[in-house]
């Protein structure tokens, strides 16, 4: 992380985005924690050329891991600006403030100077040159003791064709706990996009081979991906019990959409069917194979 002397913030993170919108997450702590605008923070994933190595992106863990790494890196390129802006000011380094993207002196906003002028000066900073640390840059690493554990639970409500053997949800509830959120808004969109997904991994989404081998389901022609008309309207909420696992309490999202829905529909289907004896043992519940299921225990 470095901040330049224009008074811009670039973040470099060993991670890459699939989607989790760590360009505004990563961006919105560091912006916190050095009291600059967010749009003057810029977020680079994943370049093997400026950043040494990353840990990837799995596991539900890119919060937990690189979010507390840029807010170690962030309140240490902040405690920097403080000690080269206490000499510019003539105060001492607690009594600097960073905000607006300037500084000044505590209880005296006029008394201040841009960051980008503090970046500039750092440069030559001869206390941060003596200690081989000159620039506003740190690079900084966070590894957890243990992994963090999030929770949730996800329900719904269906109705099935027995003649067709069709399957149409009717609605989708997801609770889930991700610790303290970042931004809201971008875990209520994991959310729903993980519900997605697991809506199609439950009933139409699978690889299928021929006898040789060969793939037979590798387009969009024959891959059965969900349709907007194919899902309900999905309901999310969330919770937020802190991780002690990390100073910003954060667990993970990602996954979370996910994973619970082939369980939370398959359960609902063999309640439908409560009454037929119907047993539902492997997933995607396609109308051909629900279909068969209902013949066989008819």
């Amino acid at each position: 992380m470095r901040v330049d002397v224009a008074g811009n913030v670039q973040v470099i993170i060993g991670v890459s985005s699939q989607g989790q919108a760590h360009e505004t997450t990563m961006a919105q702590i560091a912006a916190a924690e050095l009291g600059v605008e967010l749009e003057r923070v810029t977020v680079a994933a994943g370049d093997t050329a400026a950043l040494p190595f990353g840990n990837g992106t799995g596991g539900s863990r890119v919060a937990a891991n690189a979010g507390p790494a840029v807010a170690k890196s962030s309140r240490e390129v902040a405690e920097k600006a403080r000690r080269v802006a206490a000499e510019m000011l003539e105060c001492a380094p607690a009594d600097v403030v960073l905000a607006g993207g300037r500084v000044h002196v505590a209880g005296v906003p006029q008394r201040g100077l841009p960051l980008g002028d503090v970046a500039r000066a750092a440069v030559r900073n001869k206390t941060l040159v003596r200690e081989g640390q000159p620039g506003l840059q740190v690079c900084g690493y966070f590894s957890p003791e243990s992994v963090t554990f999030a929770f949730g639970a996800h329900a719904c409500a269906l109705e099935v064709d027995t003649e067709t053997g069709k399957v149409r949800i009717l609605r989708y509830l997801a609770l889930h706990d991700c610790g303290r959120a970042i931004n809201p808004l971008v875990v209520e969109g994991q959310l729903q996009g993980g519900i997605a997904q697991g809506i199609g991994t439950a009933l139409g989404e699978e690889l299928v081979h021929d006898a040789e081998g060969q793939l037979l389901t590798g387009s969009f022609m024959d891959y059965a991906m969900p349709l907007a008309a194919d899902l309900p309207p999905l309901e999310t909420m969330a919770m937020s019990f802190p991780s002690m696992r990390n100073e910003l309490g954060i667990k993970g999202v990602g996954e979370s959409g996910i994973i619970s829905p082939p369980a939370a529909i398959a359960n609902a289907v063999e309640d439908a069917l409560a009454d037929r004896g119907t047993e539902i043992t492997r997933v995607p519940i396609t109308p051909a194979r629900l279909w068969d299921a209902l013949r066989r225990s008819a």
